[in-house]
């Protein structure tokens, strides 16, 4: 997936929401809040998908025998939240492994 191009203002005023898109279910507030701004919207989308992954992992966390995987999967998620919090502060749109592939499919 190649990197997307935004332009410096509409960066400066996105990297707040999009950086919140990764906390929880924040992403909402971007949608509500900066739906015109494509940066913000960029990172929301992914943190839909992340948020998603790691709700739907919950339920199997205590199951015995595979509970250590999704745990596994929960961790892998909340690490790519964490990056990509921190390339919407740095304003850049570096992919996120899978997570990018499938939030560009998203009709939000």
């Amino acid at each position: 997936m190649e990197k997307l191009k935004f332009n410096e203002q509409e960066v400066r005023e996105g990297a707040p929401f999009a950086a919140l898109s990764y906390v929880l279910f924040l992403w909402i507030l971007t949608f509500i809040l900066k739906k015109d701004n494509a940066f913000a919207r960029h990172h929301a989308r992914q943190g839909i998908v992340i948020f998603i992954g790691t709700m739907g992992c919950f339920p199997f966390i205590f199951v015995p025998g595979i509970g250590v995987l999704f745990k596994l999967l929960a961790l892998g998620l909340a690490i790519a939240a964490l990056y990509g919090i921190v390339l919407s502060v740095t304003g850049k749109t570096d992919p996120i492994y899978l997570v990018s592939e499938i939030a560009k499919r998203l009709v939000v």
